[in-house]
């Protein structure tokens, strides 16, 4: 008998053994996010006709793979709560909540971290920790040739360690959702930086495009081993310029960057404003060294320091007294670099950068710090630097972005996630597609992503905000022809058009020299007014600012602008800045405009018939129509209507 029960467990055991562990997509991971009030949709993967057993919250649930060995159950409705265990037969996923979860995609201002705003809200940062808030970014990867169905992800808890790698706009968008709606949120962060609109498209909604069908015919989407193959052969190109750029640096063979090195030779440069870098088109690359002697107090000798050298474009290594402190290789990051302990010494002390130039013109961005910090003092640099040119080379070898390629993004970052639960999208992209065809096109694009990615979801009202860029570069004092501005309008009137979405206006939140601007909490709070009123039926809320939609040529000769219902009371202004006026010739100029009421006055005072208005029409633009909620308008530009046929004497009004 004891012989027969040994056997039984033995058969049992090895069974059990044998039995194939399920596979699940990284998105199903401990510390994950479930959507509340909705089925739960979880799926994976199996041996084929395998029974797989799900336990999650004291109920059971049992399917069976396919023969090719997926599955897929709706795990009942759930109201926020938590910790909680899954277990899929042997595997076991730990501290899983319930609550509300987001995916937020995009470019680089999706993407850009926490660390890079902590000099504006540190304070904020480091005295916030929330378990409630758990974050996920979804690893880089494209694919051209099907649509996949695993992403890497890792769940993370909102902590000081760890939320220094979050997205700033959807740390802070998930901090005053979480503060407001009491439950655990969850942050899908699946973006790429420098992206543009067709890699995060399906092959679906581009194929009815004809520049995009002969793209879709060419190797990378026939031949798997193509991309791989490209990126080889142009790496090789771009570690032989830099070993060219290595070799032939004067800087490097006589040790420019040692302390105490004899540069009495070298010229002086005023670095923002002489030409030692070139001209936009004709730029200096290779390797660029500058010099500047700072005196340090004995009192502050010694002591840990903080030097902030701008942004820098392209890369650089800089030093003090010989010393390396940081290095960053490209040029968006601000330089803010850790001095360590005993490094400075009373007197003369000595900074170096080796700048490298890549391609287009190298540069020390205007208006960011350049200081040294030590005891809550600071240390200004000037504008003056000792210069020399270690090396001239010609442009780095170009390479293909594959990452920029219709369809690659959607195929990997998007597709595998399309099943998740979640309660809504925040969109955050545009500023590669400013060229004259992306922003052209940009508008129908926008709209089939938010069509199509509603058809993955299954859900046709799946809130979708829309972040408008933000104000960036010089402002012009005239009126000018702006791609910003085109996309800017094109997600205004996708916003429009779509059902169930809106928009997040950044027009007065950006910085004239940084592409990425470090206000992303104010972003955030208007992220939350369009899903607070998107996915929670808030209809009372004023989600946006005044939203224009008619503009009217009336007898008396003045334009009135209309704003669409919903969109707050305007804010009253005896002047505003940023509108202009064309006449069938198509030339703007600029025009003296006022509020009145809920609208908008234009005076038209050019030649002929005014047939279009515009407003905050530039890269970056004044913003000075708000509603009475502090919430700016968006850019726009309407064509000019007339009803009536003028009386003689207003038409000559018009026209003198």
């Amino acid at each position: 008998m004891k012989k027969n029960i040994c056997i039984i467990l033995s058969l049992l055991l090895y069974t059990i053994g044998m039995q194939a562990e399920v596979r699940l997509p990284g998105i199903f991971s401990d510390r994950m996010v479930l959507q509340r009030d909705t089925p739960i949709p979880l799926w994976g993967f199996a041996d084929p006709k395998e029974t797989v057993v799900i336990e999650f919250n004291g109920k059971q649930y049992k399917t069976r793979a396919s023969k090719t060995g997926e599955w897929a159950v709706n795990l009942q409705k759930h109201k926020a709560g938590g910790p909680y265990e899954l277990r899929v037969n042997q595997k076991i996923i730990q501290d899983v909540y319930v609550g509300d979860v987001y995916l937020c995609s995009g470019q680089s201002n999706m993407e850009l971290t926490v660390k890079r705003v902590m000099d504006k809200y540190k304070n904020e940062i480091v005295s916030y920790e929330n378990n409630l808030i758990r974050y996920t970014k979804t690893s880089y990867a494209y694919n051209f040739i099907e649509p996949q169905q695993d992403s890497n992800n890792e769940w993370k808890i909102c902590t000081r360690e760890n939320v220094l790698d979050f997205a700033a706009l959807c740390y802070f968008f998930a901090k005053e959702m979480q503060a407001e709606k009491g439950v655990a949120i969850g942050i899908i962060n699946s973006s790429w930086g420098g992206t543009n609109i067709a890699s995060w498209s399906t092959r679906q909604s581009l194929e009815k495009y004809a520049r995009f069908r002969e793209k879709l015919q060419s190797p990378q989407y026939i031949n798997p081993d193509y991309p791989d193959s490209v990126k080889n052969a142009q790496k090789e190109q771009v570690n032989q310029w830099h070993r060219l750029q290595s070799s032939n640096d004067l800087g490097n063979k006589e040790k420019w960057t040692h302390k105490n090195f004899d540069a009495s030779d070298w010229e002086e440069v005023d670095v923002f404003n002489s030409n030692w870098g070139g001209s936009w088109n004709a730029p200096i690359n290779g390797v660029h060294y500058f010099r500047q002697r700072i005196n340090i107090p004995e009192s502050l000798a010694g002591q840990q320091a903080v030097l902030r050298v701008g942004t820098l474009k392209d890369s650089d290594a800089t030093y003090i007294n010989g010393i390396c402190i940081g290095r960053t290789s490209y040029q968006y990051p601000p330089r803010i670099y850790q001095v360590p302990t005993d490094l400075l010494r009373a007197g003369e002390n000595e900074i170096v950068i080796r700048l490298v130039s890549s391609a287009g013109r190298p540069e020390f961005v205007k208006g960011k710090p350049y200081q040294l910090e030590i005891a809550g003092q600071t240390i200004p640099l000037t504008a003056m630097w000792q210069y020399k040119t270690g090396c001239i080379m010609k442009r780095i070898p170009s390479t293909t972005g594959f990452q920029n390629e219709p369809t690659g993004l959607y195929n990997s970052m998007i597709h595998p996630l399309r099943n998740y639960g979640i309660r809504g999208v925040i969109w955050y992209q545009g500023e590669s597609d400013t060229g004259p065809e992306g922003s052209k096109h940009y508008e129908k694009h926008l709209i089939d992503l938010v069509n199509d990615w509603r058809i993955q979801w299954n859900n046709k009202n799946l809130p979708f905000v829309i972040v408008q860029l933000a104000n960036y570069q010089q402002r012009s004092k005239v009126p000018v022809e702006s791609g910003n501005a085109q996309v800017r309008e094109a997600q205004r009137k996708a916003s429009l058009q779509l059902k169930n979405a809106g928009l997040a206006t950044a027009i007065d939140l950006g910085e004239s020299n940084d592409i990425h601007p470090l206000n992303k909490k104010d972003l955030a709070h208007r992220c939350v007014l369009q899903m607070n009123k998107l996915a929670f039926g808030e209809k009372n809320i004023i989600a946006e600012g005044p939203m224009a939609e008619v503009a009217e040529l009336k007898e008396d000769g003045r334009i009135v602008v209309f704003f669409k219902q919903g969109t707050g009371t305007l804010k009253h202004a005896k002047s505003l800045e940023g509108i202009a006026i064309a006449a069938n010739d198509g030339k703007y100029k600029f025009v003296e405009a006022y509020t009145e009421g809920d609208h908008v006055i234009a005076i038209w005072n050019g030649k002929g018939i005014p047939s279009s208005i515009r407003y905050a029409w530039e890269n970056n633009p004044p913003s000075s129509i708000y509603n009475t909620e502090g919430l700016p308008s968006s850019s726009f530009q309407l064509p000019i209507i007339y009803k009536v046929e003028y009386p003689v004497t207003v038409k000559r009004k018009i026209n003198d």
